[in-house]
């Protein structure tokens, strides 16, 4: 699985650590583990987007506030029983009733990743597009045009279209 930003959140250690060994033992990398709403959110704050394992409820906050908040940039992977679970009907809450079996975790993920880099692409799409449109609305550029020169610039400097569109964005928005 490649590089994402995956959040561990549970209010238990025993849980969080059952988690990171499951990961771990998988080969795969977690970015962070939260104990708290608080955290979670602080956590959530640094990144664009992720996947977030985790439970129903903190000491401090239920999920569900967290999710409201959080749900267009970040993947829930929900785990707890049935009942609770079942509460949540969002196409962006993944859920995992329990008992549940290390496979089940993994596959979860990989739905998740998938997902996620769905998401990537699509914000991404929307940034050239935004690009595109102000250099056609301020250069006269054609949509053609205006393509192959994010293109042109992208391939000149190194750099991807998103850091190149988001370049154009900052310099015409200020």
């Amino acid at each position: 699985m490649k590089k994402n930003n995956i959040i561990i959140a549970f209010s238990s250690n025993k849980i969080c650590n059952n988690i990171s060994y499951i990961l771990n033992k998988n080969g795969i990398n977690y970015t962070y583990v939260c104990k708290t709403g608080y955290n979670l959110r602080k956590c959530c704050s640094f990144y664009e987007n992720g996947i977030i394992i985790c439970g129903t409820n903190f000491i401090d906050e239920p999920i569900y506030n967290i999710i409201e908040d959080f749900y267009k940039d970040f993947i829930f992977l929900l785990i707890g029983n049935i009942h609770t679970i079942g509460l949540y009907s969002d196409e962006k809450v993944y859920k995992l009733s329990t008992p549940l079996k290390q496979e089940d975790i993994i596959n979860a993920l990989d739905v998740a990743y998938y997902k996620n880099s769905e998401n990537i692409e699509n914000k991404n799409n929307e940034i050239i597009k935004k690009a595109k449109n102000l250099l056609i609305k301020n250069n006269n550029f054609t949509e053609e045009t205006a393509h192959k020169y994010i293109q042109k610039k992208s391939m000149d400097s190194g750099k991807k279209n998103i850091h190149i569109a988001k370049l154009i964005i900052d310099k015409y928005e200020k």
